[in-house]
C-alpha cells in the first residue's frame, strides 16, 4: 500500500478555493537567491557540455512533477499548482535519535518567451522515517508543492531538486502555456489526479494529489479534479470522459449529467484503474452545456513499485537491454508471451541484483538512468539509446573524459571518449554533418568481453 507523506503545514486543498498561506519572501531577497539558482543552473550547463564526466550522473535524486492550471481569482491572471512527489528511497535519510530524517530543497524559476524571470520561488522541506526500512522503501512518498498566478501566456519553468544531505541536484525544464479561462462561455480547467477528497455542501473541500505520471497504487481510491467556469445561465451539463492506452484503443468510458452551481463549478469523478497494467494512457475530458463546448486531455502512467520510474513500456524496456544480455536471455525474453514477459524481465534482473536482500536493484536503475540520460542527450534521428554514443554510454557508463574536436581542420568534427577504469577509448565523428556522431572504433566482441554480470 502506498503511504504519503504531505511535507507542507496542511493538507492540499481544493485548487482555486485554497488561499496561499505561505509568507512571502523579502523581494529583493527572493530575486537575490533566484539570480544565484540561475547562475550555477547555467554554470553546470556550460561545464555539462564541455565535458560529460562533469555532469553529476550517479546519485541524482528521482522525482516527479506536475502542472495544473486552473482559473485565478485575480483578474486577467491564471494560476497554475506545481506538485511534486519522490520516493522516500530516493532520499538520503540521516538518523536523529529514535527516527531518520532527509531534508530536499525545490527551486522554481518562471521565464517568459524572451527568458525573462517573471516569478519564482525556492523552499526546503523536512521528510520523516520510523525506521530503516522506510528510508529504502518506495511505498512511502513525499509530496510538496506550490502555486503562481500570472498572466495568460507562454512559459518556460525551470526546476531543481536538490537533495541537501549530497548536495546533489537534478534539474529538469518544461514549456507552459497558461489560459485564459475568461475567454469565451465556457471553459474548462486542466484535470489533476487527487486522492483523500473531502466534499462539502459548496463541493471539493480538499485532496490529496496524485502525479500523473507515476501513479504506482491502483488499488486505492483515485478520482479525477476539475473545475468548470460558464456564463450560460440554467444550463445542466452534459459531462464525458474516456480513456485511450497507448495504442490509441479506447478501453473506458462514461457519460453524465451534472447541474451547474454558477460561474463556477467544482467537480470530480471516480477513476477506476485497478485492471489497467503498467504502461502511458491518456484520460480526455468533455463538457458540453447547450451548444457550447469544452475539452481538455491528461496523460498518465501507471507503474510497478519494483521497477526503475525510468521504465515507461516493458516492451521497451526489453528491446533496451540487448546490450547486456546474452543472446539465450535474449530470444527467451522476445519469445515470452505478454503474461510471461514481465515475470522473465524480472528474473533477468534478478541474477544481477548486486544486493539481493534489498528492495532496489542498484544496477537495474542505473542501467535505467543511462538510457533516460542516453535519451535526452543523444536523439536525432532515431532515439539517443539507439545511437552510438548512447550505446557506449549505457554499456560503460559516463566517460572518464572526453576530448573534442567541433571544428577541426583536417578532417570532420569528432570526439573521443576516455575510459581509464577499463583501458579504453572510443572515437566518434559526424560525418553527416548534422550532429549524429557514429562509433569509428568498432569492436563488439571486445565490448562484451569487457562486460561482467
Amino acid at each position: 500500500m502506498e503511504t504519503i507523506n504531505i511535507t507542507r503545514s496542511c493538507c492540499i486543498s481544493c485548487l482555486s478555493r485554497m488561499e496561499d498561506k505561505m509568507e512571502k519572501l523579502n523581494t529583493r531577497h527572493q530575486n537575490l537567491v533566484i539570480i544565484i539558482i540561475l547562475f550555477f543552473l547555467g554554470v553546470s550547463q556550460i561545464f555539462g557540455q564541455t565535458d560529460i564526466h562533469t555532469f553529476q550522473f550517479s546519485g541524482l535524486p528521482v522525482y516527479h512533477w506536475d502542472v495544473v492550471n486552473v482559473n485565478s481569482p485575480n483578474q486577467d491572471q491564471s494560476r497554475i499548482f506545481l506538485y511534486f512527489k519522490t520516493a522516500f528511497d530516493e532520499l538520503t535519510f540521516v538518523r536523529e535519535d529514535s527516527i531518520y530524517k532527509a531534508k530536499y530543497e525545490i527551486s522554481v524559476v518562471i521565464a517568459d518567451e524572451d527568458n525573462f524571470q517573471v516569478d519564482g520561488k525556492v523552499w526546503q522541506e523536512e521528510v520523516k522515517a520510523r525506521n530503516y526500512e522506510m528510508t529504502n522503501s518506495r511505498k512511502f512518498f513525499s509530496i510538496t508543492y506550490e502555486q503562481f498566478d500570472l498572466p495568460p501566456a507562454h512559459y518556460r519553468i525551470t526546476i531543481g531538486f536538490t537533495d541537501l544531505e549530497t548536495k546533489k541536484t537534478r534539474p529538469d525544464k518544461k514549456k507552459l502555456k497558461l489560459k485564459d479561462f475568461r475567454k469565451g462561455k465556457l471553459a474548462i480547467s486542466d484535470i489533476a489526479f487527487v486522492r483523500n477528497l473531502q466534499v462539502d455542501s459548496l463541493g471539493v473541500k480538499s485532496f490529496t494529489p496524485e502525479i500523473a505520471d507515476y501513479i504506482v497504487d491502483v488499488s486505492r481510491e483515485l478520482h479525477g479534479y476539475f473545475e468548470i467556469y460558464s456564463r450560460i445561465k440554467d444550463e445542466n451539463y452534459e459531462i464525458s470522459y474516456h480513456i485511450r492506452n497507448a495504442k490509441g484503443k479506447k478501453i473506458f468510458t462514461h457519460n453524465y449529467k451534472r447541474r451547474s452551481d454558477g460561474e463556477r463549478t467544482l467537480e470530480n469523478f471516480p477513476l477506476s484503474l485497478g485492471d489497467l497494467p503498467q504502461g502511458r494512457y491518456e484520460l480526455r475530458l468533455n463538457v458540453k452545456q447547450g451548444n457550447q463546448k469544452s475539452d481538455t486531455k491528461k496523460n498518465f502512467f501507471i507503474r510497478w513499485t519494483d521497477m526503475p520510474s525510468t521504465i515507461y513500456d516493458i516492451d521497451l524496456a526489453i528491446k533496451q537491454i540487448k546490450y547486456i544480455a546474452e543472446k539465450s536471455e535474449w530470444d527467451k525474453l522476445k519469445k515470452a508471451d505478454p503474461e510471461e514477459q514481465l515475470e522473465t524481465f524480472k528474473k533477468f534482473w534478478k541474477k544481477r541484483d548486486p544486493s539481493p536482500g534489498t528492495p532496489a536493484n542498484e544496477w537495474m536503475d542505473d542501467y535505467f538512468n543511462r538510457v533516460a540520460y542516453a535519451n535526452a542527450k543523444f536523439s536525432g534521428f532515431r532515439d539517443g539509446w539507439k545511437s552510438d554514443m548512447g550505446m557506449i554510454f549505457i554499456i560503460f557508463g559516463p566517460p572518464s573524459d572526453v576530448e573534442r574536436h567541433p571544428f577541426a581542420v583536417d578532417s570532420k568534427p569528432y570526439e573521443i571518449w576516455y575510459y581509464y577504469n577499463i583501458n579504453k577509448q572510443f572515437v566518434f565523428m559526424d560525418e553527416s554533418g548534422f550532429g549524429e556522431y557514429r562509433l569509428l572504433t568498432r569492436s563488439w566482441e571486445d565490448w562484451r568481453n569487457l562486460i561482467r554480470h
